[in-house]
């Protein structure tokens, strides 16, 4: 499972959401995210926004979301591992940004059989090639908070595919299968109602993995 690029000369069409999701009034599933990151997530200054931005998409299928360090057990509910690879991150320049391929992975999670495992990963460093050109002149703060937003909604789509253990992608919205900066960077980007369905159905948590393959690789 992935989420990954979109043609960006399609920018726009891709970018555009017809429905607005109606929240779930109390949240009462739980997941937990372990972040992991080459240094410490807590120190990267787009992790708070990628937090909110979970925490609201998760909240409209009715989990609550709670932020796992080592050590502290997880009493109920799905843990889940995610590897933040590279600098997650832009700065005010993209000139030495590499420009991405269309159908680049922005993340994966990985599978076995039948089974969505809880282990995923997003690569900064292709979304780093998607936003730079947008973000570039834009004030450092505004720049943190609107990365950090598309890295939750990218985190999102792959809890999507966990917790619903869904292989599929929706039509629409943060479970569709491939995002563009219009996608990640723009307003009310929200879960439609197929995948809202999934998220709410009765849970079927994931297994510990013997062997595990990565999707779309």
């Amino acid at each position: 499972m992935s989420a990954r690029l979109a043609a960006l000369c399609t920018v726009l069409s891709f970018g555009i959401f017809t429905g607005r999701a109606e929240p779930v009034s109390s949240p009462n599933r739980k997941v937990a995210v372990y972040l992991q990151n080459g240094s410490s997530p807590n120190n990267i200054r787009t992790v708070p926004y990628l937090k909110l931005e979970v925490e609201a998409l998760m909240q409209s299928a009715g989990y609550k979301v709670e932020w796992n360090i080592p050590g502290q057990p997880v009493d109920d509910g799905v843990l889940v591992v995610v590897d933040l690879r590279g600098s997650c991150s832009v700065s005010g320049a993209n000139s030495l940004v590499k420009p991405v391929k269309n159908g680049a992975s922005l993340a994966s999670t990985a599978v076995e059989g039948d089974q969505v495992l809880p282990f995923s990963w997003i690569s900064c460093e292709t979304l780093t090639g998607l936003l730079a050109p947008s973000l570039a002149g834009i004030a450092s703060a505004e720049r943190d908070s609107l990365y950090g937003r598309a890295m939750g909604r990218i985190l999102a789509h792959e809890l999507y595919h966990i917790l619903a253990n869904e292989r599929e992608h929706s039509q629409s919205g943060v479970g569709k299968s491939s995002f563009t900066a219009s996608d990640v960077l723009g307003e009310n980007f929200l879960f439609e109602g197929s995948a809202l369905a999934s998220l709410t159905r009765e849970p079927n948590p994931p297994d510990a993995p013997t062997s595990a393959e990565d999707a779309d690789q």
